[in-house]
């Protein structure tokens, strides 16, 4: 088996994920958590970002529709996508990134350091 190098990505989340970034350089610009991840892992979390872009899209169309149910059922999967996009920060996340985790109370409250990415 081929070890996959991991790589340092920077990961801006602050005005949601509709506008989140990852980065592979530093820069000038502000982000909010660090990781060390390979280039699949990255690739994972880039799609789980895609599908709330989508399901905040999916939201915003349900909910200005007659169709009752489906509101709950995109916010379900809303949730569930943000929450897989913070466990994979958390377990591919520097000590720094971690701590930060921690301390905004959201790996206690998600559940961050189970092993497993679903279900929640």
């Amino acid at each position: 088996m081929v070890a996959l190098d991991k790589n340092r990505y920077y990961i801006t989340l602050q005005s949601g994920t509709t506008v989140a970034e990852i980065r592979s350089e530093k820069g000038s610009s502000t982000y909010d958590f660090e990781i060390e991840a390979t280039d699949v892992e990255v690739g994972m979390l880039r799609d789980l970002m895609n599908n709330c872009v989508h399901g905040d899209f999916m939201m915003w169309m349900h909910g200005h529709t007659l169709w009752s149910d489906m509101p709950d059922r995109d916010n379900d999967e809303y949730d569930d996508n943000l929450r897989a996009i913070y466990q994979i920060i958390y377990q591919h996340g520097t000590s720094k990134t971690k701590q930060d985790l921690e301390q905004m109370g959201l790996v206690k409250l998600l559940g961050l350091n189970r092993n497993e990415l679903r279900p929640f």
